[in-house]
């Protein structure tokens, strides 16, 4: 009984320490950290809840994007309009190539952002609108029209729209790389963003079906679409905002520094960047990675076909990204986030082979696509925070950021990506699916489990494709803190050398803590120190050379003068000769 009741007061105690660092950390984050940050951190907790917050926003206007894929599980786009797998192919293509040819465009206009207000949040502020509205417009096309009308109008519109929601889009992942220098704070901020921003699709996802039960046709009612995104992508617009007046950007660099970006140099740089070039070819096999997970729609209107439990199930399956985005900082902190990229691609490798064996088992359909969204929801966190590393890494090589220019590596990316987006169509196209318009064989189990099985090796293959290229990655925690600490020293020492000293580095103007400013001070001091001690020993030493060599100069000069006199009073001058002279 004695040893029952200590166990019960243990397991007791164990309960209570952790309610009491739970409540612990909740005080840290809404009240001691709130205005000020954490010591070692640049950001406070009502900026992280303003970034995240207004991160709904923008996943609003992308959950509305994702309701309009192009792909032939595209409700709107594909059963109300009728455009088939080959025509969502085609328009992806003219989609990659206008990306293709804009992005030097965009890169140039985010490195030379103007106002002075940074390179991403003007751009969240200023591309929120436009997306939006171009978005809503998809809804309100009329599927009486003619069916190569129809295509034309959605392609254009399409295109135009998504060259914008991508330019905007990027802009608050882009936010997250220049919010702190802090590798370990970025990783953290990104997570919390991630896991409150997740809501926004959660919630989209959970409503729409029991929205859609409103209308005569359901999820197949285009006035469902007339609805939903654009009172969906004002939402959007409007938390927006918060992320823009909510936050900063904290870029490492000198007072006066003004950048100048000159595009074919900062190209030349880029491409000399092994840390850029292994996250962007990871992001060519990233297509096939989620050929599993798209059958999830299917699922849902052609298998289970009830309303309710599509909502219950969405819940559910949203659970995977948030669990998944939540343990990713801890994963990183443990194995570091080159492992962690690792590890969570052949996650998503092991789950969809699941599928290859059973490709019709609907129980293990749920888990392998709940596996798949828990690996690549930990890349949310991973990828960004890598990118951001890499970034800092090309200032410390060449003393510029290129956040802009770097994404221009991923034109190849784009160009690769007008072939491999045919693949997917390409496949379910084989089986059927969409010919002519009609996707009515998804109710059949026996086309289906074929396709199925199909695109499960198709998620595999690329799953593993995408943790390969990470082995090659050796930028540790480690090494980027001495990265960071080495760009703030240069900073330092420029301020000082442009009469700045003990001023901010910080693009975002905020002071370091006093005892941060006067070491880097003193360092850089010493550094300015060191770097003129050879420059002025070899001053020293030419003028000594030149003191030398005035002074063999100076003893020549006077004997030259001497002679002159002597030669003046030259005794072997007659009076003879000298009165002939003055008779001449």
């Amino acid at each position: 009984m004695e040893e029952e009741k200590t166990q019960k007061q243990g397991a007791g105690a164990k309960i209570k320490g952790f309610v009491l660092s739970v409540l612990g950390v909740v005080k840290r984050f809404f009240v001691d950290n709130w205005k000020k940050p954490a010591e070692g951190n640049y950001v406070s907790s009502r900026e992280v809840v303003c970034y995240s917050v207004g991160g709904m926003g923008v996943q609003f206007i992308a959950a509305m994007a994702a309701t309009v894929p192009l792909n032939a599980s595209c409700l709107l786009l594909g059963t109300i309009y009728g455009i088939t797998p080959n025509e969502f192919a085609y328009i992806g293509i003219i989609q990659a190539l206008v990306l293709l040819v804009f992005q030097p465009l965009k890169a140039w206009l985010i490195d030379n952002t103007p106002g002075g207000r940074g390179k991403a949040r003007p751009w969240l502020l200023w591309l929120s609108v436009p997306s939006a509205v171009l978005l809503s417009s998809l809804a309100f096309m009329d599927p009486s029209w003619d069916h190569m009308t129809m295509v034309i109008v959605v392609a254009a519109i399409y295109v135009v729209m998504n060259w914008i929601y991508q330019f905007y889009y990027s802009q608050y992942t882009l936010l997250a790389y220049v919010i702190s220098p802090n590798s370990q704070e970025r990783a953290n901020i990104i997570t919390i963003s991630s896991i409150v921003y997740s809501l926004a699709p959660t919630i989209t996802s959970a409503i729409i079906p029991l929205i859609g039960e409103a209308f005569p046709l359901g999820q197949r009612d285009p006035d469902l679409y007339k609805v939903i995104i654009p009172v969906f992508c004002a939402l959007g617009v409007l938390f927006t905002l918060l992320t823009y007046f909510g936050t900063k950007e904290r870029v490492i660099q000198p007072r006066e520094y003004k950048a100048k970006v000159k595009f074919w140099d900062a190209m030349k740089k880029c491409a000399k960047n092994k840390y850029l070039w292994i996250i962007n070819i990871t992001t060519w096999f990233q297509f096939g990675r989620i050929a599993v997970t798209g059958m999830i729609t299917w699922v849902y209107v052609y298998i289970l076909q009830n309303a309710g439990i599509q909502s219950l199930m969405t819940l559910v399956m949203g659970t995977a990204s948030g669990i998944g985005m939540f343990v990713a900082p801890f994963v990183i902190k443990a194995i570091g986030k080159r492992n962690a990229a690792i590890i969570s691609n052949f996650v998503a490798a092991g789950a969809s082979v699941l599928l290859i064996a059973f490709p019709d088992n609907l129980p293990l359909l749920f888990i392998s696509c709940y596996l798949v969204m828990f690996g690549i929801a930990v890349q949310i966190i991973t990828q960004p925070a890598m990118n951001a590393d890499a970034l800092d890494w090309q200032q410390y090589k060449t003393g510029d950021r290129y956040e802009g220019v770097s994404g221009n590596l991923g034109m190849i990316g784009q160009a690769i990506a007008m072939g491999t987006g045919l693949v997917i169509p390409a496949i379910q196209e084989a089986y059927g699916i969409g010919v002519g318009g009609d996707y009515e064989m998804l109710y059949d189990a026996a086309v289906r489990a074929p396709m199925f099985r199909t695109l499960a090796i198709l998620a595999a293959v690329c799953s593993a494709a995408c943790a390969i290229p990470f082995f090659f990655w050796d930028l540790s925690e480690k090494k980027h803190g001495a990265i960071i600490e080495e760009l703030k020293l240069r900073a330092e020492a420029q301020n000082i050398a442009d009469g700045h000293a003990g001023e901010s580095v910080l693009s975002s103007g905020e002071a370091l803590s006093e005892e941060e400013t006067e070491r880097l001070e003193e360092e850089a001091m010493q550094q300015l120190e060191a770097e003129a001690a050879p420059v002025e020993g070899a001053i020293e030493k030419q003028e000594l050379l030149a003191a030398e060599t005035l002074g063999a100069d100076g003893a020549e000069e006077p004997a030259a003068d001497n002679a002159e006199k002597e030669g003046a009073e030259d005794p072997a001058v007659t009076d003879t000769e000298k009165d002939g002279e003055e008779k001449k």
